[in-house]
């Protein structure tokens, strides 16, 4: 049976990351079906599996590109996914900004070692 990390049970967003060991199942790029899979200015999606119990996990990375000569910023965000299929779903419905702001769901965002969960979601 497949199934989502279940780190996205968890309820402190730090342990959830701790439990986290993801390996590389998919990479899928930046775009697909017509939209970018990031937000801000270059990145890609990949799918994952924990290490630890199997469950699946999108990965979201976005970079932002400083024009002012400044640093880059990168971003990372954590999706659960109970399948290769959902994650491709997840990738044709919505582009970078959608599946944070309009999907509804509940993502880890580790943050630079300082991981939260959206703040949409937080209690």
């Amino acid at each position: 049976m497949e199934k989502a990390c279940i780190g996205f049970k968890m309820k402190d967003a730090f342990e959830a990351y701790r439990h986290m060991e993801l390996e590389l199942v998919e990479e899928y790029g930046g775009y697909a079906y017509g939209h970018c899979l990031y937000t801000w200015d270059d990145g890609e999606r990949h799918l994952c599996r924990c290490r630890k119990c199997g469950g699946y996990v999108l990965v979201q990375n976005s970079e932002f590109h400083d024009m002012c000569g400044g640093d880059d910023s990168y971003y990372r965000d954590y999706f659960p996914v109970g399948s290769p299929e959902e994650a491709d779903e997840l990738n044709r419905k919505y582009d970078g900004f959608q599946i944070e702001f309009d999907s509804g769901i509940r993502y880890l965002i580790p943050d630079g070692g300082r991981p939260h969960w959206s703040v949409r979601f937080e209690e």
